[in-house]
């Protein structure tokens, strides 16, 4: 097949300046240029530009994606496209199949098959199939250059061998409406060459002019919290799916309120919204206060969800927030009265004098790929150790105050490599980061009524292993020192 090679012959040479501008010998004067020689110097600009834009490939696929901006998401939404690629063009060109092609793709171009790209800038080859989450597929900036995930990215490009399609997404709150990026996806078999362009044109999301047809006043009394653990908050259920004329919490969308006065439509917590001291929406980060969910797995159909950023909060604290479910172009409307309030201590401190004391415990756990995770109760241990209530020792556990060390107590304030407080450790017992030396990890778990030893296996350590861990926990004036025996098992053959 011949090939889609686009490219022209060398640049002519430059007409001698004898020629074009005689014996002007005045260089302090700009020379004018004549038409001819202006017309060369476009016909040079113009073989550049062809050049440059030429697309080294025996088939070109082309194709256009849409995606909605989105501030918050990478896909879904309309935040992303799914381009199908001709799969059997490609196979043509090869002379394979469609589902060797798709197979190889899957398995990370295991045989000749490879994946590169194309810059967009100089449309020279970069050699890597992947620099995402899939077998094929890149991040791009916004010339259509390979970038990296971080400041320079735009939107990817993600393979889907199943489907034969492109997901196509992009980074949150970068695109700019109209904004247009084109690039170029490769794959190459025994010298042939098959180029996959795609243009992607960002457009900004649509205003929502739904009007409010009710508002239920809620409020919820809250205490502070150093973690994410969302409170119950019943609101009208009935009367929700009535004013909006749907048949279940499936058939709305979620929406918050901005500081102008508009709606945010992109949630960014299950089904809900982080929010400002202010009230309005915002972000996670700083200046995040509290949020709403709906949908999570202790909630009822009847509840939504509020959460706070951990440690943010203080007795007195108030704020209102607007929470929304929009349906058939209406709005029914929470407002949300939060008052924080100072948490009562359920628990009393041990009687006695705090005593430092050590104790033997056993984690096992067969192997896992997921990070899933075995633990051991540690609340009587630590309570009675450190005279303090659970709540307490949770609040110095995030405040920093109880501190968790491996094997020594040096003078140095301890550096955690895993959940805070915690460790990745060696197979010889020693502390080391998430990595290839890795073979478990163990930390302290806490809320406002538990304390627990919890880890599990890092993924590349297979097989069956066993690890010795000193782990002293130092608390009011007093350490407790746990020999813990972490055993992993080899899945069964």
């Amino acid at each position: 097949m011949k090939k889609i090679f686009f490219y022209m012959v060398g640049l002519a040479a430059v007409m001698m300046g004898a020629a074009s501008c005689g014996d002007n010998k005045d260089i302090s004067v700009l020379h004018e240029l004549t038409p001819e020689e202006q017309a060369e110097l476009n016909r040079q600009d113009s073989l550049k530009n062809a050049q440059l834009n030429r697309v080294n490939a025996d088939l070109l696929l082309e194709y256009e994606a849409e995606i909605t901006i989105s501030q918050t998401a990478y896909t879904g939404g309309g935040a992303s496209a799914d381009v199908a690629v001709e799969i059997d063009k490609i196979a043509e060109l090869f002379g394979l199949s469609g589902e060797e092609i798709l197979s190889q793709i899957a398995e990370a171009f295991p045989g000749d098959l490879t994946g590169f790209a194309i810059s967009g800038t100089t449309h020279e080859d970069v050699s890597g199939a992947s620099n995402t989450n899939a077998p094929w597929g890149h991040w791009w900036d916004a010339n259509g250059d390979i970038t990296t995930w971080g400041d320079a990215a735009y939107v990817f490009a993600e393979f889907d061998a199943e489907t034969g399609a492109f997901v196509v997404g992009q980074f949150p709150a970068r695109l700019t409406d109209g904004q247009e990026i084109t690039f170029i996806e490769c794959l190459k078999y025994n010298e042939k060459r098959v180029a996959v362009v795609i243009t992607v044109t960002a457009k900004a999301p649509g205003e929502i002019t739904a009007a409010v047809v009710n508002t239920q006043q809620l409020s919820i009394s809250i205490t502070p919290r150093s973690d994410y653990t969302t409170n119950p908050l019943e609101f009208n259920l009935s009367q929700t799916l009535s004013d909006l004329g749907v048949d279940s919490m499936a058939d709305v969308a979620f929406i918050g309120v901005n500081a102008d006065g508009s709606y945010a439509r992109e949630p960014s917590t299950p089904n809900g919204y982080w929010y400002e001291a202010t009230g309005f929406v915002g972000a996670w980060g700083d200046n995040a206060r509290v949020y709403t969910s709906y949908g999570e797995e202790h909630l009822a159909d009847n509840q939504i969800g509020i959460g706070q950023m951990p440690s943010t909060l203080a007795e007195g604290d108030q704020l209102t927030v607007k929470y929304g479910f929009l349906a058939n172009n209406k709005i029914e409307m929470l407002q949300i009265a939060i008052t924080v309030i100072g948490y009562v201590d359920p628990e009393t401190p041990p009687a006695g004098e705090p005593e430092s004391t050590t104790q033997d415990i056993t984690l096992a756990k067969p192997y896992s790929e997921d990070y899933a995770t075995v633990s051991a109760d540690i609340k009587e241990l630590l309570r009675n150790a450190f005279k303090k209530t659970t709540y307490q020792i949770h609040q110095a556990i995030a405040s920093g105050e109880l501190k968790v060390y491996l094997g020594e107590v040096p003078e140095e304030a301890p550096t955690y490599t895993a959940d805070v407080p915690g460790y990745w450790i060696k197979a010889d017992g020693s502390v080391t980061t998430w990595g290839s030396e890795s073979v478990v990890w163990c930390s302290v778990g806490h809320s406002e009524t538990e304390l627990y030893l919890y880890g599990g296996n890092h993924p590349d350590a297979t097989g069956s292993n066993t690890v010795s861990i000193v782990m002293i926990i130092t608390y009011n004036g007093v350490a407790v020192t746990l020999s813990i025996t972490f055993s992993i098992t080899a899945p069964e053959e």
